[in-house]
């Protein structure tokens, strides 16, 4: 048709499954590689014009304030020479161009159609408190194992983990102890300073947090996201960078969190501890906790098992308080009475 220039259209490549494929390389990985490269290769195209067009719209605005008759001069002559020079690049872009199935269309109109509901598989619900530590301890029993070859894999490519998860992603992925499994493992190991095994953990975990993320996206059960998350992690560069992104701000709540589990566990065994070493008194009362409600004076004296100041500091009080004081040190153990009836002190403050 005259007037109409189809030049655009001769540098069209109509898929990247063209068989050009040495016979010794695997087709599919090829495949993948060439798609690839010409994303990128897209991305990087789409930074050039980008760059451009803001130099170009700056150099116009530059032209504009020169008035109509000092456009003759040299300073406007050489802005407008950096224009054309600019559209001109622009204009050489386009014709060189190579359109492919994901730039030639786009969409002009989309439409959902709701149908009836099916009977087709869900996401797993997401479970809390009791019902997310229910059977918890049986699946780890059962998968321990299986769990510890997957957290193994964190030095792994993307391509072998989809493997394994093809495989294994049925067990893994349902319900949520795969991942609080994970999550435990990579704490254990932060406090037990094993940094870079931890942050290998944390990877394979967030491909779970993944995975279940698209699951509760899609409404499909979470293993049906194993193709298509791993697919885009491996073909799209900005998925990969924002996997990575939250794999390290998952590695900085594990760092911030451990020592705080850390002391909570230290302090728990201590208290553990602390009710082996002192246990509870004739009366059932706990010395430890008797010992500090006592008057500081008498702390002291127990402290330094001075009897004379201990009976001097009774004897200072009033007759109830030192009567309750008194009573409290027998019934915990602090206070021992002889056979007599009297204090094994000899104490006769009451």
């Amino acid at each position: 048709m005259p007037g109409f220039d189809y030049s655009k259209w001769d540098k069209i490549e109509l898929s990247d499954d063209e068989d050009d494929v040495h016979p010794n390389i695997d087709k599919d990985s090829w495949f993948r590689l060439k798609h690839r490269t010409r994303v990128e290769q897209e991305e990087e195209d789409d930074k050039k014009r980008r760059k451009l067009e803001e130099k170009l719209d700056k150099l116009r605005k530059e032209y504009e304030i020169f008035p109509e008759a000092a456009r003759g001069h040299m300073k406007a002559q050489k802005v407008d020479k950096a224009i054309k020079e600019v559209e001109a690049e622009l204009e050489r872009m386009d014709k060189e161009r190579k359109w492919n199935a994901d730039n030639m269309c786009k969409t002009a109109e989309t439409r959902t159609e709701v149908s009836a509901p099916s009977a087709t598989p869900g996401p797993e619900p997401r479970l809390q408190g009791e019902a997310l530590a229910q059977g918890y301890v049986d699946f780890v029993e059962k998968n321990e194992e299986l769990l510890e070859k997957y957290i193994a894999m964190g030095d792994s490519s993307e391509e072998e983990v989809l493997g394994f998860l093809k495989v294994h992603g049925g067990t893994l992925l349902q319900g949520e102890h795969a991942e609080s499994y994970l999550l435990l493992d990579c704490l254990e190991k932060e406090m037990n300073d094993q940094h870079k095994e931890m942050v290998k953990s944390a990877r394979q975990s967030q491909y779970l947090t993944q995975l279940r993320e698209f699951s509760r996206a899609s409404g499909r059960p979470a293993r049906d996201g194993v193709m298509p998350v791993f697919q885009r992690l491996m073909d799209h560069e900005g998925t990969k960078e924002s996997f990575d992104e939250s794999v390290a701000e998952f590695v900085k709540r594990i760092v911030k969190r451990a020592p705080e589990k850390k002391k909570e566990m230290d302090k728990e065994l201590a208290e553990a501890e602390g009710e082996k070493v002192n246990p509870l008194g004739p009366g059932g009362l706990d010395p430890m906790e008797v010992f500090k409600t006592l008057p500081e004076e008498m702390q002291t004296a127990f402290r330094e098992k001075d009897i004379q100041r201990l009976q001097a500091c009774i004897q200072a009080l009033p007759a109830e308080e030192a009567k309750y004081h008194i009573q409290r040190c027998e019934e915990s153990g602090l206070w021992v009475p002889s056979q007599g009836g009297e204090a094994e002190d000899g104490d006769d403050s009451d």
